[in-house]
């Protein structure tokens, strides 16, 4: 390949959140870092040059968003997915979370409540209850094989309670794994509009898919779905930019495009950095190449764990993610509390991984695991519980 995505890199003495803030999250800062979703591999070489030359230039003061900015997002969706928006629908906000916090304030009354489905990216939870709105939780199902799919019926009876005004998607499904299907999709978008829910759809997972996975946008399916859903992404995840903060959402209604557009200007949040701006554009406009061969690697990595387990790890189940470089491994066999399983991964195995718990109660006996990095430190990774479980055994 053309990129070396096993580069080992040491991220430690550079203000690294997943290396060095461990000990504020994990028993000690000395864990092997497979938690937080960023990558241990460098971004694409046509964003480094384009921030690079920002940077030679010496000056960093205040910049504003040429039209291309928000165009090369608009085509970017256009090319990867088929779907066409204007780009004038478009939002820069500081991130997906600030947004989704945002227009759960913004879009929801003080009796309002807000559905999610669980196990999910634990932030969801939090914005609908930091803003003080009740949260309604449709949880997913889980087969034998470790596979999840969407409980309909229950999600019907949730979402047609009048209170329930807005439904936050996750698409594909952090920490799961699932593309959802068109059929999916639709069926969640038609409920929705029969019992007038608003859809905001966190997608930026949406670049990260394995082979024989098609991540279809939700507002694509067609105009009346389109006008009922807010879509936020950004190529932060994609392109191993997530420090740069700064992201996207797309707002089908004029009327809501400015209200979200004015309480950013409330906030002094209207700006980018001139390393985000240029970054963003560049990565949209030029990094396709380098995302293809990074899905390349990423399959490979998540192959390694898929039989790594199979062979050497029995008591463990996972399934191999259809989107984001994230894996949900199955530790329940062990016959674990939540709280014992979590010191064993850290005290025993000595990895830092994300605890199933974190993303609901029926993500108890879970870790989640993140295989954007160098092979080495899928190995490691891997070795270490490995080792933990064996020990466990002969105990």
């Amino acid at each position: 390949m053309k990129y070396n995505f096993n580069e080992k890199i040491d991220r430690r003495g550079n203000h690294s959140a997943k290396w060095e803030e461990i000990g504020n999250k994990f028993i000690s800062n000395d864990l092997w870092p497979m938690w937080i979703a960023d990558m241990d591999l460098k971004t694409a070489p046509v964003i480094i040059d384009a921030m690079r030359e920002k940077l030679e230039q010496g000056i960093f003061g205040y910049v504003y968003r040429p039209a291309s900015y928000y165009q090369s997002a608009a085509d970017w969706i256009e090319r990867r997915f088929g779907y066409k928006i204007d780009a004038k629908t478009l939002i820069n906000s500081p991130g997906v979370v600030p947004t989704l916090s945002i227009l759960v304030r913004l879009m929801t009354k003080a009796d309002e409540k807000v559905l999610i489905q669980s196990p999910v990216y634990y932030p969801f939870s939090s914005v609908v209850k930091e803003n003080n709105r009740e949260l309604v939780v449709n949880e997913l199902i889980k087969d034998e094989e470790g596979y999840y799919t969407i409980d309909f019926e229950d999600f019907e009876k949730k979402v047609a309670d009048e209170k329930v005004t807005l439904f936050i998607m996750c698409s594909p499904h952090n920490p799961v794994g699932r593309v959802w299907k068109r059929e999916e999709l639709e069926r969640m978008s038609e409920l929705c509009l029969k019992y007038n829910v608003r859809v905001i759809a966190d997608e930026i997972w949406r670049d990260i898919i394995m082979p024989g996975f098609k991540h279809i946008p939700v507002a694509s399916l067609s105009k009346e779905v389109e006008n009922n859903t807010i879509t936020c992404f950004s190529p932060t995840k994609t392109f191993n930019i997530a420090g740069l903060q700064a992201s996207f959402a797309t707002f089908p209604r004029e009327e809501e495009w400015k209200m979200v557009d004015e309480e950013l200007g409330r906030l002094d949040v209207k700006r980018n950095s001139p390393f985000s701006l240029v970054g963003f554009e560049a990565a949209y406009t030029k990094g396709e190449e380098w995302l293809e061969e990074l899905l390349i690697h990423l399959d490979g990595n998540m192959d390694y764990v898929i039989n790594f387990v199979k062979e050497r790890i029995p008591e463990i189940k996972v399934r191999k993610s259809e989107g984001t470089y994230l894996m949900w491994l199955d530790f329940s066999g062990l016959g674990m509390t939540k709280e014992e399983l979590s010191m064993f991964m850290q005290k025993e195995a000595k990895i830092a991984l994300d605890d199933g718990f974190w993303f609901g109660e029926n993500g108890t006996g879970f870790e989640r695991m993140n295989i954007a990095c160098p092979r080495y430190m899928v190995e490691e990774g891997m070795t270490r519980i490995e080792k933990a479980i064996i020990a466990w055994r002969n105990k």
